[in-house]
């Protein structure tokens, strides 16, 4: 399921309905109404997006349905149980029971207002139904950013739904409910790293192999880095025969290299989607993708890093997809450079957001109108200090809980929850258990690589002696001592020096496809400037700059280019 509204107290309206994708259809509550992508009766379990799956096997609607009927009292450790991306929802003819995954990583929304409420998977139909302005703040944010943090929405009083909570609709009121901590804290001791490594070895083996017997049509989306490495060893050999695998580059990239070295060990049907193959992309036809990206994201993400991966997936079969995503978890994604043993402080959050958060995504100052750039630092570094609150006092493992929370829950969610609408897009290392392991563990026992190490040498030792994309061998990695991190080192410095070049230019490194795709969107603004004439209205935007750009005397950053293109679609105008 694509789409989903659903309204306590209030008529439908044509200009709300707009904003979902696809053709939703009305159907009627006892309170209000839904819309979705196929009527519904006044009793109904719907899933929203395609999976609803736990480690050992799918759940069926009927079960969901006898899950979310239980409401507020619904049992947590069920649902805790479900592999994000899920959500789903439920209603026996009065109030409608809505549920995201522990994670938050599949997006729903919610609006409170007057006597009126509703829960969605759209922000912009939620924003359209309160006649909602933008969230200047949040704006703030995604300038710097490029995504959202907290729970924010770049739409004033709609917020997001949080991880692991139930949204209740009933009588023009939303209440949201709770049904697991975001404390990831394991029962007893914290296992060391070698009990950890174990457990999460045999929990991946499980998750395979119930997925591949369910689902032996599957797809494993192959990389050269480090959480399809995973995936892929704790695939058994046998089964490694003739299993379809996909990667997607562009030519003379290093993905494709990697995943047929892989293919080749393993016997695996590779199959890559070269993304600079096929028709030639007018400049119109680049604004139109990157317009529909930007609605697809809510505006809460870059549509240039979105559009190309819609391009190539509309020439793909959507069905079902082992995917590698949240291994960082496992090797601390944001540590380098960190002090080990720190205490979490406004300095450390102020220098985590000005060398790392603000490195890839910031739009350029020079774009913007001089009022909202000087403020824009200082209330983007508050809502980012405020999403450390309750987070833990170690600064390393505070950062795990950021990149958990915030950049995946946010970031990759908002990514995440596009791909899931589309196919059966399952992520193994989500497995609550498998992270709670992962935060478990010691920072100074997953840096460098050194977790993850072990858990690939463990599963598979001849994989494990295969280099990774990074030049890093994982079963190097696994062994402490002095030779593996100065290997990591060696690695970690000159990602280092990229993101200090980045700082001193300027610029940050666009995502693939993300440069030519901004490229033909600037064309087509210069050819039809009209297309972005309401920036002038929104005073975020400097008029003399964006003369120059369609004048041709500057030419903006993707980065730029991505926030400017969902500035135009919170407008309304594209």
């Amino acid at each position: 399921m694509r789409s989903f509204l659903a309204v306590s107290s209030v008529a439908p309206r044509a200009d709300v309905l707009a904003h979902l994708p696809g053709d939703p259809v009305i159907s009627r509550t006892a309170g209000g109404w839904v819309a979705t992508d196929e009527p519904v009766g006044g009793a109904f379990t719907v899933l929203i997006g395609k999976a609803a799956r736990t480690r050992g096997g799918d759940v069926s609607t009927e079960a969901l349905g006898a899950l979310l009927r239980e409401g507020t009292k619904v049992d947590g450790a069920r649902l805790a149980a479900l592999v994000p991306p899920f959500a789903a929802a439920h209603s026996d003819g009065s109030a409608v029971v809505v549920a995201t995954d522990w994670l938050g990583f599949q997006q729903l929304f919610w609006w409170q207002g007057d006597g009126v409420a509703a829960v969605s998977t759209s922000a912009r139909a939620l924003a359209a139904l309160a006649g909602a302005g933008p969230d200047r703040q949040a704006l703030a944010v995604q300038s710097l950013v490029g995504w959202q943090v907290g729970l924010r929405t770049v739409f004033a009083g709609v917020h997001k739904v949080p991880a692991g909570c139930l949204a209740v609709l009933e009588d023009g009121q939303v209440a949201l409910h709770r049904y697991v901590e975001e404390s990831l804290a394991v029962d007893g001791p914290a296992p060391g790293i070698e009990e950890a490594v174990a457990e999460q070895a045999e929990l991946m083996i499980e998750f395979h192999e119930a997925y591949l017997r369910d689902h032996p049509e599957s797809v494993l989306q192959l990389t050269g880095g480090q959480d399809t490495r995973v995936l892929l060893a704790a695939i058994r050999p046998g089964a490694r025969q003739g299993l379809a695998a996909l990667t997607l580059d562009v030519h003379g990239g290093t993905d494709s290299r990697f995943a047929t070295r892989l293919a080749d060990m393993t016997g695996m049907k590779l199959h890559v989607h070269w993304m600079d193959d096929g028709p030639e992309v007018t400049p119109a036809q680049a604004h139109e993708l990157a317009v529909r990206a930007a609605r697809d994201l809510d505006c809460m993400a870059s549509p240039l890093a979105l559009a190309p991966l819609l391009r190539a997936e509309a020439q793909l079969e959507q069905g079902h997809r082992l995917s590698g995503l949240g291994g960082e978890t496992c090797r601390g994604f944001y540590y380098f450079g960190q002090p080990s043993g720190a205490t979490t402080g406004p300095k450390l959050i102020e220098k985590l957001a000005t060398w790392r958060l603000y490195a890839n995504e910031a739009v350029e100052t020079d774009a913007l109108a001089p009022d909202f750039a000087g403020s824009a630092r200082a209330s983007a570094l508050e809502l980012i200090t405020e999403s450390f609150d309750g987070y833990p006092a170690d600064w390393l493992a505070a950062t795990d809980h950021f990149y958990l929370y915030q950049r995946m829950q946010r970031w990759s969610g908002a990514h995440g929850s596009v791909a899931a609408a589309n196919r059966h897009f399952v992520n193994p290392m989500f497995d609550r258990r498998f992270i709670q392991l992962a935060h478990a563990v010691k920072p100074e026992e997953k840096r460098n690589g050194l977790l993850t190490g072990r858990l690939i040498s463990l599963l598979d030792p001849a994989l494990a002696a295969v280099p990774l994309d990074s030049g890093l061998i994982p079963n190097r990695l696994g062994k402490p001592g002095l030779a593996a991190r100065t290997a990591a080192y060696r690695v970690t410095a000159h990602k280092a020096a990229r993101k200090i070049r980045q700082k001193l230019r300027g610029q940050g490194r666009p995502q693939l496809g993300a440069a030519e795709t901004a490229a033909l969107v600037v064309t087509h603004w210069r050819a039809e400037p009209e297309v972005v004439a309401p920036l002038r209205a929104t005073g975020l935007v400097r008029d003399a700059w964006l003369d120059d750009v369609l004048a041709g005397r500057a030419t903006p950053e993707p980065a730029t280019v991505a926030f400017l293109i969902n500035l135009l679609v919170i407008g309304g105008v594209s």
